[in-house]
């Protein structure tokens, strides 16, 4: 069994945490010579010191919790919307740089305790806001001010950037044994050759240095095709664009709504059942090619 058939076991298997994977594909990343992969890997296990370094997924969108000042010192709390107030200062007040470790993101993420996390405003945002509450831009509560604001994170969220990453890795060491099932052996394949380079530089710019999700539509062709999580018709819609046919995209949909507890067994069942050519598959596209980009979607469906 390969190096990255073990990061592609992993990465299904919840008892293998995020962090213990991400150590399987340095070791890859390291005897490949990539240097860009192996500088994501060490990140996301050691933090982000400069937030220009982030991936996209690392940057998040979240609901913001208000506390308004009134008449006799009472304070009410309520959720802010970014209502009227200009596109750019929305994109800010509304989400976070998440630059954490892995380590640190798994462990809060798994804290059960009642405590709300989150980011405060800056004291100039609490006063923009106030300012566009004079203006009727914004929704506000009469007789009363924005004191503080803090951006809600939720477990939920640090959740989906950990799945992120883990899916990342899964697609990562997909793609490559797609093109070179040896990488990552002692003395195997490096980015010396083109083909390893290429499947390397490009999962890293589409993914890593980039954002939205690629489907492939042939060997050497990519188009864009977004699919969100939980999101079944754009799921099915890009497995029709990467060439499954109907009874494959039938089974697809029964698996990826399978059970909690049986849903990585079907989907890897599912996957090696496409690479056997079990589903027509459309031209222009192998069997196995196909199997990664559908695996791909199915991590972007699952979140």
């Amino acid at each position: 069994m390969s190096l990255l058939d073990d990061i592609i076991d992993g990465a299904t298997d919840d008892s293998v945490s995020t962090s213990n994977l991400l150590r399987k594909v340095q070791v890859v990343a390291h005897r490949l010579g990539a240097d860009d992969i192996l500088k994501w890997v060490q990140r996301e296990l050691n933090g982000y010191p400069d937030p220009e370094d982030l991936p996209p997924y690392r940057r998040v969108t979240v609901n913001v919790m208000g506390t308004w000042a009134g008449p006799m010192q009472s304070r009410l709390r309520q959720p802010l919307s970014p209502g009227q107030m200009p596109e750019d200062a929305a994109s800010v007040l509304f989400s976070v740089s998440l630059g954490a470790s892995l380590a640190e993101m798994e462990e809060l993420a798994s804290d059960a305790s009642e405590q709300e996390l989150g980011v405060p405003w800056d004291t100039t945002h609490v006063i923009a806001y106030n300012q566009w509450v004079e203006e009727g831009v914004v929704p506000f509560i009469e007789h009363y001010g924005l004191f503080s604001a803090n951006r809600i994170v939720t477990r939920g969220v640090l959740r989906g950037v950990i799945d992120a990453a883990r899916n990342t890795a899964l697609g990562f060491a997909l793609d490559l044994q797609a093109t070179a099932p040896e990488a990552g052996t002692s003395g195997g394949p490096t980015m010396a050759e083109a083909p390893v380079a290429q499947v390397v530089n490009n999962y890293y710019s589409t993914h890593i240095d980039g954002d939205g999700n690629q489907v492939a539509q042939g060997e050497n062709i990519r188009q864009r095709s977004k699919v969100v999580k939980g999101d079944l018709s754009a799921l099915l819609k890009a497995a029709e664009e990467v060439g499954l046919d109907a009874e494959g995209n039938a089974e697809l949909a029964r698996v990826v709504l399978a059970d909690a507890t049986e849903r990585p067994s079907k989907i890897r069942s599912f996957l090696s059942r496409v690479r056997e050519g079990a589903f027509q598959i459309g031209t222009g596209v192998t069997a196995e090619v196909a199997a990664t980009q559908l695996s791909e979607l199915i991590a972007a469906f699952q979140g």
